[in-house]
């Protein structure tokens, strides 16, 4: 009676451990979920030169090792006295972010701004509808990213990012890609806004 009640207790012993064994296997060759939400980044200082107060709102998409060089959407909201301004970034990816700079100032050594080349861009705001594409001109800065060209005299825009804001607001992603792309531009990238807006909203520097 003893011996079978001792083989019983192996028997039932070694099926615990086998079931134990196979859902570890189980787990360990399940998929893990991906990331699949953008990160937001809000930067807030004081340019110590020119006093200009800004907010920086870094929107980047998920990447691999190095996440400060994945693809971003940066929307910078700078109060220089009693003048407000909004501008936007594009980065398509391996490119750093080259922090805040400050609005040109002329002086008696330096009476015009930098001139930087420009690059046509493709952009549509998606939500429960798809807009229709609109194609603007964007700075191509030395660092590599792209700047929105708000309307002016070096600018062949006609709207301003604020003026954008109604689409996204609406409608909270944005699909952008070139124009005319070579083999040698990337791909289009979508970001999803909402939490950048919800953060603008926020903000009072950001405010018209």
């Amino acid at each position: 009676m003893v011996d079978k009640r001792s083989r019983w207790a192996d028997c039932a012993l070694f099926a615990l451990l086998l079931s134990s064994a196979t859902l570890i296997a189980q787990n360990a060759q399940a998929p893990q979920p991906a990331t699949a939400a953008p990160t937001l980044e809000r930067l807030e200082g004081t340019d110590p030169a020119t006093g200009v107060h800004y907010v920086r709102l870094l929107l980047s998409l998920p990447a691999g090792a190095n996440a400060s060089l994945s693809p971003r959407f940066t929307v910078e909201c700078v109060a220089d006295k009693n003048q407000r301004d909004l501008l936007w970034y594009i980065s398509f990816g391996g490119v750093a972010d080259p922090g805040f700079t400050p609005p040109f100032r002329s002086s008696q050594n330096n009476l015009f701004p930098p001139q930087y080349p420009s690059v046509n861009l493709k952009m549509a705001f998606e939500g429960y509808i798809k807009s229709k594409p609109f194609t603007r001109s964007w700075a191509v800065l030395p660092s590599g990213v792209l700047r929105y060209r708000n309307p002016g005299a070096d600018s062949p825009n006609m709207d301003s990012t604020r003026s954008f804001l109604a689409y996204l607001n609406s409608l909270p992603g944005l699909r952008i890609v070139h124009a005319k792309a070579s083999k040698a531009d990337p791909g289009e990238v979508f970001f999803p806004t909402q939490p950048l807006l919800d953060e603008l909203k926020r903000t009072p520097v950001c405010a018209p």
